[in-house]
């Protein structure tokens, strides 16, 4: 904190709060869980329909398969990941 203060809260007045009904941030709640979740359909519905990704992803899935996996310990000190 400076010495003018910045960074330190102050109480706020009746003139700088807004009251806003329960419903309404419950209904704004569900509307921004619903476009996540299309989001994340939409975001399925491409990379389905991307050929590089979708042989990219049987490749993963047949080196799991036949147990052809490293720990991922191994692979964070590879790529220099902590």
């Amino acid at each position: 904190m400076n010495e003018n203060g910045a960074g330190r809260h102050k109480k706020k007045t009746a003139a700088e709060t807004v009251s806003v009904p329960f419903s309404l941030l419950h209904t704004t709640s569900g509307a921004a869980l619903g476009l996540e979740a299309s989001q994340d359909k939409l975001q399925d519905c491409l990379l389905s329909r991307d050929p590089a990704f979708v042989q990219q992803m049987h490749k993963a899935r047949a080196h799991h398969r036949y147990r052809e996996t490293r720990p991922l310990e191994d692979l964070k000190r590879e790529l220099c990941a902590e």
